[in-house]
């Protein structure tokens, strides 16, 4: 990987959670960065299937999980905390720390820190907090720590009350490879998303002055952030 390229880790609760940043994983496959999709749990718990066993349910969403990862061409990891069971302590902050300095990423994706689903917030915090210990030789071995120069950015989903700056990642050439990535879920679950799908994107486009776009809160101690992700018409 050459001095130019970056690592990026998107990570989510579940199959379906990084639906809100296809187009940016997209975007920096494309431009030949090493994209890492990785998911907290396999979603298991989800009522949708209730008349599947819970090991059916895995199965089913890892490969749902998989296939996406082959749209966007990244690698996909799937960590086993076990749906509801994503909680922040020191032994789960841990664990995530020795992913993070396994995979060395430039930038973290994920969600916001107010979403009502406790494992959405929970894979946030665990992410936060993972990236401080992943800097700590005792904690991440025998992996090596991961101490870049400043501490992470991390890039989560856009929330109207947050107190951190906005961004927007112009997403109009992979606008197609997105509604592949929507039709998988939609399909599958009856879901109407079409009208919602275009509406958001366009929305967040016009707002940055390009076609399409998906839009963050960034948390960084360190500007300039646009190092790490492409932003707005870039």
């Amino acid at each position: 990987m050459s001095n130019s390229e970056k690592t990026i880790f998107a990570c989510f609760a579940h199959p379906d959670d990084e639906l809100g940043c296809i187009g940016t994983l997209l975007k920096h496959a494309e431009k030949g960065d090493r994209v890492v999709l990785g998911f907290t749990t396999s979603g298991e718990m989800a009522s949708f299937f209730e008349n599947m066993s819970l090991s059916e349910i895995k199965k089913t969403r890892e490969e749902q999980g998989k296939i996406i990862g082959e749209i966007i061409d990244c690698e996909i990891k799937f960590l086993g905390y076990g749906d509801t069971l994503v909680i922040p302590s020191r032994e789960n902050a841990i664990k995530m720390a020795k992913v993070i300095a396994d995979i060395k990423p430039d930038a973290i994706i994920a969600w916001g820190q107010n979403s009502t689903h406790p494992d959405h917030r929970g894979t946030t915090q665990l992410l936060y907090d993972g990236m401080t210990f992943a800097r700590i030789p005792r904690l991440t071995a025998p992996v090596l720590p991961h101490r870049p120069t400043f501490h992470l950015p991390m890039f989560m989903y856009y929330e109207h009350n947050s107190p951190l700056r906005t961004c927007y990642i112009n997403v109009s050439n992979q606008y197609e490879k997105i509604e592949k990535a929507f039709n998988l879920y939609s399909e599958f679950y009856g879901w109407a998303i079409s009208d919602w799908l275009y509406v958001r994107r366009r929305n967040d486009g016009m707002a940055c002055g390009v076609k399409y776009a998906e839009k963050f809160n960034v948390r960084s101690s360190f500007p300039p952030v646009d190092q790490y992700l492409p932003l707005n018409n870039k």
